[in-house]
């Protein structure tokens, strides 16, 4: 298993379901931490076991108490037209269908690696992506002038 390569697909599914890099980096190596102190794993599963953690520390900064956030209109960089319409277009999907796209089209896993980490059937993998993509289309449809 290549740890870089690895690392860099739990920090952007971190990134996704946390919106901070920094939170998100700390929960990637907490991650990791977590992995390399368990000990070995049974072969091919590795990546599940990464996701499974990961999504459970990013639940767990949900849910303490405190925890401060950033006012939504703080200036920021400036995005082309094109990013900010696939971000808003990103926003109109649902949570899973969100995961669904980063971890198939961003990460680049495979179906049956999806399927396992969400606790769906392959066949449910491939029809919810296609649901989520055409939504993307029909919302990036709107936005064209």
């Amino acid at each position: 298993m290549d740890i870089e390569q690895q690392y860099d697909k739990i920090y952007r599914y971190c990134l996704r379901r946390l919106g901070d890099r920094s939170l998100a980096e700390d929960v990637t190596q907490e991650t990791f931490a977590r992995f390399f102190a368990a000990g070995p794993r049974r072969p091919g599963y590795e990546l599940r076991w990464l996701y499974a953690v990961a999504g459970n520390l990013c639940a767990d900064q949900f849910r303490r108490p405190g925890t401060d956030t950033l006012p939504a209109d703080l200036p920021g960089p400036e995005l082309p037209l094109e990013d900010i319409a696939l971000r808003q277009a990103l926003a109109g999907l649902t949570e899973t269908e969100q995961e669904l796209v980063l971890m198939r089209y961003v990460n680049q896993e495979p179906v049956r690696a999806i399927a396992a980490h969400m606790g769906m059937s392959r066949f449910a993998v491939y029809r919810r992506t296609a649901a989520a993509l055409e939504k993307l289309r029909r919302a990036l449809k709107e936005d064209e002038p």
